[in-house]
């Protein structure tokens, strides 16, 4: 759940018009100061109210540091928001394969209350009960909440959140938790924004066993026409199995890790 959780942070948590450039420079043209992050989350508290439907082509590159193995995979993601206030409820979809196949590999599907894993090589679908949400705000699930119900208060407070760089293309934020809950979850992670129109263009995190993952987005549509039933949970076929897994207990990560 955390590499789902963590493209929907990457994906929807800034809206704008498609934007399909490839390459994310890495010089900056000028130094950041304070008032300047404060200006940016400050719009991005803005920005993320805004979504309602989108639809995004997404690559994902992961480096794992047990086994020492690079993998890459791309895939679509969608999300619609329905309703608003606290009765706001976020849908979304991911669908990956693997470079260079043409079946998919895994779907993952955001229903509001529970994330389902499909693997399509398995035939199985694992159910993952998300935690409830507190008054008026999206669930607790790490970076989830940060982009989709935390106001800019509050993320400085729980993140140490650093305007790193800027040049005429990006804005480049440096996140490093504060608290032990959100430290099980990862280490640290670089946000790059599209400066036209802060669109998300890059996510790079490094999870608490130092593996690394890299989520990129060469296109991204808003006010995309999706269909309600695109997000229904999933029923197993014939010969599929269904799990349902248990709840994090507490001091485990919050955000749940799907075997793979």
């Amino acid at each position: 759940m955390a590499r789902f959780l963590f493209v929907l942070i990457f994906c929807f948590g800034y809206i704008g018009k498609t934007f399909a450039q490839t390459n994310v420079p890495a010089t900056p043209n000028q130094a950041p100061t304070a008032a300047q992050l404060q200006q940016y989350l400050n719009r991005w508290e803005q920005e993320m109210l805004k979504v309602q439907t989108l639809a995004a082509s997404i690559k994902l590159i992961e480096k794992d540091k047990t086994f020492e193995t690079t993998s890459a995979s791309i895939g679509i993601a969608k999300y619609m928001k329905l309703g608003s206030g606290q009765s706001t409820v976020n849908l979304a979809s991911l669908e990956l394969r693997k470079e260079g196949k043409a079946d998919l590999d895994k779907k993952f599907l955001c229903t509001g209350n529970y994330l389902y894993q499909i693997l399509f090589e398995a035939k199985e679908i694992r159910a993952f009960e998300m935690p409830k949400p507190k008054q008026g705000q999206v669930a607790e699930d790490s970076f989830m909440s940060l982009l989709f119900g935390m106001k800019a208060e509050e993320a400085l407070r729980r993140y140490d959140i650093r305007l790193s760089k800027e040049d005429q293309w990006y804005i480049y934020m440096d996140i490093i938790p504060r608290f032990p809950a959100d430290k099980a979850d990862f280490q640290r992670a670089r946000i790059v924004f599209n400066r036209a129109n802060f669109m998300p263009r890059q996510l790079w995190f490094e999870q608490p066993n130092g593996s690394e993952v890299t989520w990129d987005i060469p296109k991204m549509e808003m006010n995309v026409k999706l269909e309600r039933s695109e997000f229904d949970p999933p029923r197993a076929p014939q010969g599929w199995k269904l799990v349902q897994e248990p709840i994090a207990q507490q001091g485990q990560p919050r955000v749940v890790r799907p075997k793979p």
